[in-house]
């Protein structure tokens, strides 16, 4: 809580700067889709497109395969392989 603010419950928020976001989504069926939302932020609008540009490629690199790879499982009744 600040000099300013007498209800600890209400929070003010002030955004100084610039930020990039995108929302982005993969697939159409219930069981085969991601919604990944990435935001760069930075005091400048070239330190938000950095940041970005550093968070997407660390989610191509290291998350967009895992996260591909989470499936629900099948149940036993719709996979017969004998």
């Amino acid at each position: 809580m600040t000099h300013e603010t007498t209800d600890p419950d209400r929070i003010e928020r002030t955004d100084i700067g610039a930020s990039v976001e995108a929302r982005l989504k993969r697939g159409t069926g219930t069981r085969d889709e991601e919604m990944i939302k990435i935001k760069g932020k930075g005091e400048t609008a070239e330190e938000a497109a950095d940041e970005f540009e550093y968070l997407l490629e660390k989610y191509e690199s290291e998350y967009s395969d895992r996260c591909r790879n989470i499936q629900p499982s099948v149940d036993d009744g719709e996979a017969d392989d004998g």
